[in-house]
């Protein structure tokens, strides 16, 4: 009698197990939201900053790329603090410094002082992924996990939306200062609801674990070890460098294109306004909030977790992407076109590298996955920077015009930054055919528990 009561109390504990990790996961993927906001925002806000500080094109390149070059720098520390002091610490330590960053741009009396906030809100936003990760390997099963990446990715690409229309129409009412620290308020506000309901584990709050084997891993790693031995396996197993070099360059290509040069390249080649160029950006926005979500189901229904297929299927279509944005602009064709590839490219862009992230944590031991991952984690970013500064000196080197003191750059250099763009992609598609799969990696056939 007293077994059928424990087991009717776990099974019950368990089944609350199931509808309180959603709690947790709304909480953490909130933080994450803000991640992709800042990360897509210098786009809708290029031409005003252009006209107030007159910069050059490589200037502004080098203040937005500070976002990617800091989250990179962030990644190993990230990991090793998911590993350390844990998800939940690491997470809200990242909103509370997101907010500062926020602030700081909020006061910038000169472009430095906004470049040192772009800086910080890179900082912070680079320690939220990792965390993230290791929470969902925790509360979810392991069949679920590339769906709870592609639903995380989807969340956040909501704040890309959110960095399209709606800002433009936020900063001509309010201003881009006041925008700011509006979204530094609600950031603090949503670390609380973390620091209130999100643990590292389901144990912490008194459930069950999600999987059995997580209770009946008794192996404790000391932190020097644990760190040890993920930068040693990172290292070690050729996969890892691969996979990052070909995230460096699909993500990073396009964080060129949407997070920062989508906006002049609009405005400049077809004279659009400011909303309107907020209503193509929205386009993206939406096209990377699906692909996240398709990226998971492709690769874990379509191509039944066959990970390396979905990653070479979705960098052959980013290089046809760019190819065309290499033609359509010059030959005069129909806007709508052009519209279908802004919304094409981020689609294309999960479908290749929401695989990959499933890739790093089905070759990850738990006990250094927030290691491994951070040092994978580095490397779109860094081509998030590399891309936007590369960009701006080609669109620099092109023989721009200034016009009522803004800078405006031909359709020629734009054209140029695509082919970069395209030439690079056909470089991860041949990489692609390098990955080699591990044999312990589980397939994702199962319909997630709601």
């Amino acid at each position: 009698m007293g077994d059928i009561l424990r087991e009717r109390v776990l099974e019950k504990s368990y089944k609350d197990l199931l509808k309180y990790r959603w709690i947790v996961f709304a909480c953490i993927a909130s933080i994450y939201f803000f991640v992709y906001f800042y990360r897509v925002a210098p786009a809708a806000m290029s031409q005003g900053l252009l006209q107030e500080w007159h910069l050059q094109g490589s200037a502004l390149g080098t203040m937005s790329s500070l976002y990617f070059l800091l989250y990179a720098a962030a990644q190993i520390p990230a990991g090793i603090a998911a590993d350390t002091i844990g998800p939940k610490k690491s997470i809200i330590l990242s909103a509370v410094v997101m907010a500062i960053g926020s602030v700081l741009s909020y006061i910038a009396p000169t472009f430095t002082v906004l470049s040192i906030g772009r800086a910080v809100i890179g900082l912070g936003a680079g320690l939220t992924l990792v965390p993230l990760y290791k929470i969902l390997r925790y509360w979810f099963k392991e069949r679920e996990i590339a769906t709870m990446i592609g639903f995380s990715g989807a969340i956040g690409s909501l704040g890309s939306v959110l960095a399209s229309a709606p800002l433009v129409a936020a900063i001509l009412l309010v201003g881009w200062r006041n925008t700011f620290l509006y979204v530094a308020i609600i950031v603090l506000g949503l670390a609380a609801l973390n620091i209130k309901f999100v643990e590292d584990s389901p144990e912490k709050k008194g459930f069950p674990p999600i999987e059995q084997h997580q209770a009946d891993s008794t192996e404790k790693l000391s932190t020097r070890t644990m760190i040890l031995q993920g930068v040693s396996m990172w290292f070690k197993n050729p996969i890892f460098p691969l996979l990052a070099v070909i995230m460096m360059i699909c993500y990073g290509s396009l964080m060129g294109l949407q997070g920062l040069w989508a906006g002049p390249f609009l405005s400049d080649v077809y004279g659009m306004s400011d909303s309107t160029v907020g209503n193509w950006l929205l386009i993206m926005g939406v096209g990377m909030m699906l692909g996240q979500v398709a990226g998971g189901v492709i690769s874990d229904k379509l191509f039944k977790a066959k990970r390396r297929l979905s990653i070479f299927v979705g960098c052959a279509l980013m290089v046809l992407i760019w190819a065309l944005l290499v033609i359509v602009p010059k030959s005069g064709q129909h806007l709508g076109i052009l519209k279908l590839l802004f919304f094409a490219l981020p689609v294309a862009d999960s479908i290749a590298t929401v695989p990959v992230m499933a890739l790093v944590a089905e070759s990850s031991p738990k006990e250094t996955y927030g290691t491994i991952f951070g040092i994978s984690n580095m490397f779109p970013f860094l081509g998030g920077s590399i891309f936007q500064r590369v960009m701006g000196i080609i669109l620099d080197k092109s023989g721009p015009v200034v016009e009522n003191g803004t800078k405006i750059f031909p359709l020629s250099g734009y054209l140029a930054t695509f082919v970069f763009c395209t030439l690079t992609l056909f470089i991860a598609t041949l990489l692609a055919l390098f990955i080699k799969e591990p044999s312990s990696a589980k397939a994702n056939t199962s319909v997630l528990s709601l």
